[in-house]
């Protein structure tokens, strides 16, 4: 990916470099300043953040990004956290997961009544997100990429997400249930860009999260659930699915294809939270 953002940066006249530090602080207008990691040397650094990544939380954080120059100005594009504690976890789980990949060969794909893989992703607040976050509550997965310019899959299953969560709202027994969106683009995807993407949809971010991450654990992830991807012409061509996932983490059933009944997804998700209540 990088490379290839070198390339377009060269062409455009414009200048990148990758920069780690920590975020001490992120003004309302997107001036980040940033106390550059020990191994760059120098003072306090001034880069201007997107909307998306104003929004996250990374104060406080060790994060990586692109520094580009524009003008006057330098701008930290794809931003990601260089947390070592956190890629190392990350780096655990990929690993694992590979293995279970591989070892399961063609009948990769989980079936009704098996467990849900492990992942270890980073959400749209900056927060890496496990399988054990999930656990105990009901929750409906899909897989999207934000680029998406097919009205009918990626907008159409956010769509349906975002109404989704809107049936959940008005019932108080929905409290805990929970909306899971991963991307399968996560060299673009970033938790600022899938900040903007979700805030665009008006999406209840405390119920509703959306994950980016390693993106060797995202195929892997998606070969899980049964979603396939082609990089054709310039966009991804993908099927599409909704999981959904019992609080003892074992998937319950797949509705095929983009769009889904959000009533109906609703009163399931309810049934099987109403389950897991009376257990107790």
């Amino acid at each position: 990916m990088r490379p290839i953002l070198f390339f377009l940066l060269a062409v455009v006249g414009l200048s990148a470099a990758t920069e780690k530090g920590k975020v001490v602080s992120v003004a309302a207008d997107g001036w980040a300043t940033i106390s550059p990691d020990q191994t760059e040397g120098g003072g306090f650094l001034l880069r201007r953040f997107s909307e998306g990544d104003r929004k996250v939380g990374w104060v406080g954080r060790l994060v990586r990004y692109e520094a580009v120059t524009e003008g006057s100005e330098t701008l930290a594009r794809g931003v990601v956290s260089a947390d070592p504690e956190e890629l190392r976890r990350v780096a655990e789980v990929t690993d694992v997961l590979r293995r279970e990949t591989v070892d399961k060969g063609r009948m990769v794909t989980r079936m009704p009544n098996e467990l849900m893989p492990n992942m270890a992703l980073w959400d749209q607040d900056g927060r890496l997100v496990m399988k054990k976050d999930l656990l105990g509550h009901a929750v409906a997965l899909n897989f999207i990429f934000t680029s998406c310019r097919v009205a009918r899959m990626c907008p159409a299953s956010t769509a349906c997400m975002k109404s989704l969560g809107d049936q959940l709202a008005k019932d108080a027994a929905a409290a805990g249930i929970r909306l899971v969106t991963i991307t399968f683009d996560p060299e673009t995807d970033t938790p600022g860009q899938l900040r903007a993407y979700a805030d665009g949809y008006g999406i209840d971010h405390a119920r509703h999260r959306f994950l980016t991450g390693d993106s060797g654990q995202i195929k892997d992830l998606m070969r899980h659930y049964g979603i396939q991807t082609l990089r054709d012409d310039g966009t991804i061509v993908h099927n599409a699915a909704l999981i959904v996932i019992t609080p003892e983490g074992r998937i319950a059933f797949r509705n095929e294809g983009p769009s889904f009944d959000a009533e109906e997804i609703a009163r399931r998700l309810l049934s099987l939270e109403g389950g897991a209540g009376s257990r107790r």
